[in-house]
């Protein structure tokens, strides 16, 4: 024990300091970390010798641990009083420790992912307190930067309009501390109607070594769509072809022609803002003709995989 302290000690085994003074003089331990968090391991170390005790629950008694240090971790925040007996009660040495709340972490989801016009999207929370509990859950769905439009750990928002929109929630932990975050909505025009039934096209014929003979083909179409039917290579009898149909039937062309090998029919059956169909046949030397049938959107010339198709 350094020979202050022992001076201070005698002067208070004296009368004439009180222990609250000889509390006051130069800390005779320190702790580590400085700023413990909630749940933080924290460390308190001597520095002076003797039989060393410790009081780290704060009911006054040094009967914790024992040893020139001792550790202890605190599940909330707040001041807790430590104290350090040396030779059991000749001398105490008491410190405030001041534990801080960890700052609760915000996040959520949103489904559907990748949401239409006019579709329901619910937003769930994700957030976490390491020393919890978050006692408030406030959502900002209109991007006014005002949490007020909705309260809890989901919430439900409709986009009347096309583009990308904040999302943004706001969390609230026993301690008062708060967080936020914030997601950004790509929302879509919602996709055109297919054409009901969608079109169906069918080929007969037979192979040969060079090519192929088409002998026809089918189409079933629905009324009042407009079909193109193009041909390009050796045994095309036309290069482009145009009908609309004028009632529900398959539509039956004759062809009888030898198509040689590299020879494409493209046909492309639409109608305005609806989903249309596309079916491509190349023919190839002594084997099946290629086929790919993708799915014409309005107003787009490149086929796309239709909207029910996997990636």
């Amino acid at each position: 024990m350094g020979s202050t302290k022992l001076i201070l000690v005698a002067l208070a085994a004296a009368g004439v300091l009180s222990p609250a003074a000889v509390a006051q003089a130069p800390e005779l331990f320190t702790y580590s970390p400085e700023a413990p968090l909630t749940n933080e391991v924290v460390t308190f170390t001597a520095q002076t010798s003797g039989t060393i005790t410790w009081d780290l629950d704060g009911d006054g008694a040094c009967d914790d641990a024992a040893g020139p240090s001792a550790s202890r971790s605190f599940d909330t925040a707040g001041d807790y009083d430590i104290r350090m007996c040396v030779n059991g009660d000749e001398l105490i040495n008491k410190r405030t420790v001041t534990v801080l709340n960890r700052v609760p972490v915000a996040s959520f989801s949103y489904a559907p992912a990748a949401p239409m016009v006019d579709e329901a999207v619910t937003v769930t929370s994700t957030s976490t307190d390491a020393d919890g509990p978050i006692v408030a859950q406030s959502w900002d769905l209109d991007g006014d930067n005002v949490f007020d439009d909705a309260g809890g750990a989901t919430a439900g928002v409709v986009f009347a309009q096309p583009g990308t929109f904040p999302v943004a929630l706001q969390v609230v932990d026993r301690d008062g501390a708060t967080a936020q975050a914030i997601a950004w909505i790509t929302v879509a025009e919602p996709l055109p109607e297919p054409l009901s039934p969608l079109p169906t096209v069918r080929f007969e014929g037979s192979l040969r070594r060079s090519g192929a003979i088409l002998r026809l083909f089918m189409i079933s179409a629905p009324q009042g769509v407009q079909v193109a039917i193009r041909c390009r290579g050796g045994g095309c009898p036309y290069g482009l072809k145009r009908f609309t149909t004028r009632r529900d039937r398959t539509r039956v062309h004759s062809l009888e022609r030898r198509f040689r090998a590299g020879a494409v029919i493209e046909i492309r059956a639409t109608k305005q803002d609806r989903i249309g169909k596309y079916v491509r046949l190349r023919v190839r030397r002594g084997i099946r003709p290629a086929r790919v049938d993708r799915c014409l959107m309005p107003g787009v010339r490149r086929p796309v995989r239709c909207p029910s198709e996997p990636s």
